[in-house]
């Protein structure tokens, strides 16, 4: 398992990325963990994330592991916050001493344009509306990934993505980092969204803004 980014957001929110290029058989040797997923590919996706986990928190006890009602996975007892996401060929991990995180990482694919509006509000369709087709798919990515972490990040059920979920710019860089708005049941939580862009995908951390 290669390794292939990582970033320290702050000095309590950390994140990883690595290419997955081995064979499920290695991932279920060093992991040791049992998975139950008949499909290969979605398996080692599994298996790399929490190795990918493993690594960055050697402690963790990964047979504790509980899935949410959200599908976010939880430790419990374990003193700090962590989201997993994974994609064809990557996977990623981001780990927070202090509050609540979410990360998504997506391939950038014309798949995309076939879900935008489930996501996508007129506001942020009108912030692309004049890009070229290429960048126009770039930031789709970009909005898709960043509203995947703000759900993870959120940790609650009944979420409409392009209603409750508000992003407040585009991705104007390689990576940096973009306000947005939680709008849900009578709560209005600013949030950050650091953002990635490799050859082929966007990796978006949230988090909260303390400011």
């Amino acid at each position: 398992m290669p390794f292939f980014y990582q970033q320290n957001i702050n000095e309590t929110r950390h994140l990883a990325i690595w290419s997955i290029t081995e064979p499920v058989s290695f991932f279920e040797t060093d992991i040791q963990l049992a998975v139950d997923i008949q499909n290969e590919e979605r398996k080692i996706q599994h298996l790399a994330v929490r190795l990918l986990f493993k690594l960055m928190m050697p402690d963790a006890d990964l047979s504790t592991m509980v899935m949410a009602d959200n599908g976010k996975p939880y430790l419990q007892g374990v003193p700090f916050h962590f989201s997993f996401s994974h994609c064809k060929g990557y996977a990623a991990v981001a780990v927070s001493d202090t509050d609540p995180i979410g990360i998504d990482i997506e391939i950038i694919h014309p798949r995309i344009l076939k879900v935008a509006h489930k996501f996508l509000n007129d506001n942020e369709k009108s912030m692309i509306a004049n890009l070229a087709e290429e960048d126009q798919l770039k930031q789709m990515a970009f909005f898709w990934a960043a509203k995947e972490a703000m759900y993870k990040q959120h940790e609650q059920l009944g979420i409409d993505f392009a209603h409750h979920f508000k992003v407040l710019s585009i991705a104007k860089e390689q990576s940096g980092v973009v306000a947005a708005q939680i709008s849900h049941k009578h709560i209005e939580n600013k949030v950050l969204l650091d953002y990635h862009f490799g050859e082929d995908y966007v990796c978006v951390t949230c988090f909260t803004d303390s400011q």
